[in-house]
């Protein structure tokens, strides 16, 4: 029986927040192309086989394109790893806690943002021909003016306020659930019926109002809101999945290879389809008589896609952390300075794909222009890494060590549920 890992720090489940990062950033790219360079009947003059569309979509190259799954991935990470931090009596206080997220999450996210707001005033984009309506409609499309710089940096959630860096809706779920994190984990642990049944009250609501607006970008504050409650369980799924670790991990031991390669091909293609089958299911439910409304539709297809991506997400995070060959393939050099790079790489590549497209294209191909923006994007990554995510950590360090007036009050350790 293989040796359990040390889950207090786990490279392996960085160097997976690193690949999914990579991933968002080559989605975004190939967002940027052309419509007709999406399609798997376009261009006509390459074989169908050569396509891109056809091999983004119909092969394993799909796997480079999951954006949205990727995101839903970080989201039960962080419920994951959250629930490390705060277990084994070392929460030290609520106060302590948000200091961190704070600067872990806000204080990097807000130098992008006024660093974005600076490239657009040098770069002053235009509407350009040759690239997708994605590209052109939502990405800079607003002046930044100081009204925008402040609905950026309060993280009102709305698109005109998410146009610097459209990504950020994920940072803005991310930062608000930080807030109520410790109670969520604590009611998820010590009181897990009832408080999965207070995730469910506020979660199907919140999709039921999403539904009925049919938005499923929030156009309100809200919207947001609920936006934001819509991704509870995620969160509460990262939660189970630390408290039942050595329930799964024994159950893992006892399976015979065949059915931990069966496991590993679910987390698989159960990332990789969910997205599609939701398309799918979205399209096909409303000709079902008993789900005839919209609403109702809606709201079935996004449980659905959480559910599918979600298990997969938590699947591939168990196989990172308990897997020997996955663990062998994360602990790769590449993958671990990609992992250390990669909350810097999801916080700057779209400002770096803006500002090279729109500065570049003038003089380039797109596909070149996008070929540059893969290693400039890593190299900034690096950067913002060393001069402002690190200086960011050291600061919610400093901060959370340093002495308080009022006492700390310790929450109760969690019982260990996996026995």
């Amino acid at each position: 029986m293989a040796g359990k890992p040390d889950i207090r720090r786990s490279i392996q489940l960085d160097s997976v927040r690193g690949v999914a990062a990579f991933i968002v950033l080559i989605y975004h790219c190939s967002l940027t192309m052309p419509a007709s360079w999406q399609s798997a009947d376009q261009p006509a003059s390459l074989p169908r086989y050569l396509r891109p569309g056809f091999l983004l979509h119909y092969t394993p190259l799909h796997l480079l394109v999951l954006g949205p799954a990727c995101v839903l991935l970080f989201f039960v990470l962080s419920g994951y790893v959250l629930a490390l931090s705060l277990s084994g009596g070392r929460f030290g206080g609520y106060g302590r806690f948000v200091i961190r997220r704070i600067c872990r999450i806000y204080i990097p996210f807000a130098v992008v943002i006024m660093l974005s707001a600076l490239a657009w005033r040098i770069v002053q984009p235009t509407s350009l021909p040759d690239v997708s309506a994605w590209f052109n409609a939502e990405q800079w499309s607003e002046f930044p003016s100081a009204m925008l710089l402040l609905g950026h940096l309060a993280m009102v959630g709305t698109p005109p306020l998410q146009s610097l860096d459209p990504p950020m809706w994920s940072l803005v779920v991310e930062m608000r659930i930080s807030l109520i994190f410790p109670l969520l984990y604590f009611a998820v642990t010590r009181h897990r019926a009832a408080g999965l049944a207070v995730v469910a009250a506020l979660y199907l609501p919140a999709c039921l109002i999403l539904s009925q607006r049919g938005e499923t970008m929030p156009q309100s504050f809200s919207s947001s809101i609920c936006g934001t409650l819509a991704y509870l369980p995620v969160f509460a799924a990262g939660i189970m999945l630390y408290e039942k670790r050595e329930m799964l991990h024994g159950l893992y031991q006892s399976m015979s290879v065949a059915r931990r390669c069966a496991a590993a091909l679910f987390a698989i293609l159960g990332f990789a389809l969910a997205h599609r089958a939701a398309l799918w299911l979205t399209a096909a439910l409303p000709s079902v008589p008993f789900v005839r409304p919209q609403v109702l539709a809606g709201l079935v297809s996004l449980m659905f896609w959480q559910v599918m991506v979600g298990g997969a997400a938590a699947a591939i995070i168990f196989m990172a952390l308990y897997s020997d060959i996955c663990r062998r393939v994360l602990a790769a050099r590449p993958l671990q300075w990609l992992g250390t790079v990669s909350y810097s790489l999801y916080l700057t590549h779209m400002v770096v794909l803006m500002a090279a497209v729109h500065a570049l294209h003038a003089y380039l191909p797109l596909p070149a222009i996008l070929g540059l923006v893969i290693p400039l994007a890593l190299a900034v990554a690096a950067l913002g890494y060393r001069w402002i995510e690190e200086p960011s950590i050291a600061l919610g360090r400093r901060l959370a060590r340093a002495p308080r007036r009022t006492p700390v009050i310790a929450v109760p350790q969690a019982p260990n549920m996996s026995k």
